[in-house]
């Protein structure tokens, strides 16, 4: 399974990524803006590979966990996912290296598999959370025309914290009209 871009090759993750993930993962402020626990050890990141490549598009939790590369060079950007909690929703989440932030990776893959989510796997709304600390996510949610619908006032606990989140969403008509124009 590969999706591409101008610049990027999506594919799905494979166990041998679990090196890259965990060598963005140690920079403390990707778990923390993602909002994933913290990994402790090496093997905390190689096992929650694992899982992602044994949920890739499976039910209940129907996870579809991409590594995202440059096409240049094949070097690894990050990671990108679609969450599907119910029928026809697609929850998006991403993350980049942060030696590799403020090149534009993050929006170019996340376009990706909205078009994918809408055009290809039927999904009537895509959404995303963030962290409302996370000023360079937001930023990313409005650059790929996600709008912000609302905050979850302690949705998420992570490390011992409970914090807010702001939701956004897109409406696979809103995502039709916005592509052609109207």
């Amino acid at each position: 399974m590969r999706l591409l871009t101008r610049r990027l090759v999506l594919r799905k993750v494979r166990r041998s990524d679990w090196r890259a993930y965990w060598d963005m993962s140690r920079h403390p402020e990707v778990p923390v803006n993602a909002g994933f626990p913290t990994p402790k050890i090496p093997s905390d990141t190689r096992k929650a590979v694992a899982l992602m490549v044994r949920e890739w598009g499976k039910p209940p939790f129907r996870r579809t966990e991409f590594s995202v590369l440059r096409k240049t060079d094949g070097a690894w950007v990050g990671g990108a996912n679609l969450r599907w909690p119910h029928g026809g929703v697609a929850e998006l989440g991403y993350s980049v290296h942060p030696r590799l932030w403020g090149n534009g990776y993050a929006p170019e893959a996340a376009l990706r598999l909205i078009r994918w989510a809408f055009l290809y796997k039927g999904a009537h709304r895509v959404q995303a959370t963030c962290w409302v600390k996370n000023k360079r996510s937001q930023r990313v949610m409005k650059k790929i025309g996600l709008r912000r619908e609302g905050i979850l006032r302690g949705y998420l606990k992570r490390d011992g914290t409970v914090r807010d989140e702001y939701i956004y969403g897109l409406t696979r008509a809103d995502y039709l009209k916005s592509r052609h124009g109207h």
